[in-house]
């Protein structure tokens, strides 16, 4: 048996592996000079492998039922048992959610993930060719596959995985050139978009914010009716808003602009409290501070450059003694202290993502992961409808889908 797996990254070399182990003969083939590239750039450089708290709910994309049934066979603790197998110990370390729930190398360097990887790759006999960038696959008669670079090398195989990535951080290599191999044997698309990347936003008062940071509680409203919620350090740029809380809203996002919906996050920049409890809140202020300029009346609450665009929004003039502030000046500032909006315009393009959200749909893969549009191919990782949030998600579906797809492929017919 004869495999050839398309693509050198985390889910290819996972799917590579997985083969050779059931001792199928093996060929990896990558388009760059080095696999699993982007690995490097997983955890902020520290390869958050998989998430201990993991919910195959959180999962978007048509895959979903297909991740869940998956995830029994080969999960988070499978996960950890094979990296601690090929001598990558990890650890448990604190979210963005704040709880221990990201697992790492205990080494905290995507490098030596990448590496580990590399050299059981090489002990399995996993054949790695490097710099072989596929341009063409095709299905000769009599069911084998041949695969053609761009220099006009070929490979023949029983059995293909195509693994080839998204189209996400495309300096890794992820250019989406796997979607026009797959299209090629009668596959579709749902249509690839950016996802786990900053915002863009048309909000008049955005780049006075450029450069802040704050925490906050974000609110993802569809036309005007929440969706979903994140809290976190939230990043504001001079396009828009960056941060954690803001990449795992931004799958969503990407998927409900493209359907035309209309888009806004609201942040609540003291979240627990609710405005009225606000408003007495700067009603007291106002009162110990009646003598004192009017800005300091959110001293402690928001971070000083925010004042006077709160104040700006509000209507209220930024010089005028505290006891000058109106009533319903604390009102619309509570307002916009618990919501203010940031219409949303688009999610970045794919060199400012991680992950890619859309590819190959449920309906033209079985549940191991064959193309029921081409016998003998298989897909693995992000080339697949399914994306997931920051926390180990991606990494996880990669090794899940590795697993599932090089097993799969492996499997003598009867």
């Amino acid at each position: 048996m004869k495999i050839a797996v398309i693509g050198g990254g985390a889910a290819g070399m996972m799917a590579a592996l997985t083969a050779a182990e059931a001792d199928a003969e093996v060929e990896l083939l990558e388009a760059g000079t080095v696999p699993g590239k982007k690995i490097l750039s997983t955890g902020n450089g520290r390869c958050n492998l998989t998430n201990l708290a993991l919910d195959p709910s959180l999962y978007q994309g048509s895959l979903r039922r297909h991740a869940s049934l998956l995830l029994r066979e080969f999960g988070v603790q499978e996960t950890l048992d094979f990296f601690e197998k090929i001598g990558i110990p990890t650890v448990a370390a604190g979210s963005a959610r704040g709880n221990d729930a990201w697992v790492y190398p205990s080494c905290k360097e995507a490098s030596a993930v990448r590496m580990a990887l590399e050299m059981e790759c090489e002990r399995r006999k996993v054949r790695i060719r490097k710099e072989f960038r596929a341009v063409s696959l095709k299905k000769k008669q009599g069911g084998r596959f041949e695969i053609t670079s761009d220099n006009g090398q070929t490979v023949g195989a029983d059995r293909v995985i195509l693994a080839a990535g998204g189209k996400a951080f495309p300096k890794s290599g992820s250019d989406g050139s796997g979607y026009a191999l797959a299209v090629s044997l009668g596959h579709h698309l749902v249509s690839p978009l950016p996802a786990l990347g900053p915002v863009v936003s048309s909000a008049p008062y955005g780049k006075k914010l450029a450069g802040l940071r704050a925490e906050a509680l974000l609110s993802l409203q569809v036309d005007e009716a929440e969706t979903a919620r994140e809290y976190g350090e939230v990043q504001f740029t001079d396009y828009g808003l960056s941060g954690i809380p803001v990449f795992q809203l931004s799958g969503r996002i990407a998927r409900e602009l493209a359907a035309d919906h209309r888009v806004t996050l609201v942040l609540d920049l003291l979240p627990g409290k609710t405005e009225q409890e606000i408003v007495l809140d700067l009603a007291e202020r106002r009162l110990r501070r009646r003598e004192r300029e009017s800005g300091t009346l959110l001293l402690g609450l928001v971070p000083s450059k925010m004042v006077p665009v709160l104040f700006q929004e509000s209507g209220i003039p930024l010089h005028v003694p505290c006891s000058a502030i109106p009533q319903e000046g604390l009102a619309h500032l509570a307002e916009l202290l618990t919501s203010l909006p940031f219409p949303i315009a688009s999610v970045r393009d794919f060199d400012a993502c991680q992950v890619t959200s859309g590819g190959i749909p449920a309906t033209e893969v079985s549940l191991n992961l064959e193309s029921i549009k081409c016998v003998g191919l298989f897909f693995a990782g992000e080339i697949l409808d399914l994306d997931g949030p920051c926390g180990g998600y991606n990494l996880q579906w990669a090794w899940t889908s590795g697993y599932a797809a090089g097993k799969a492929a492996s499997r003598e017919t009867e």
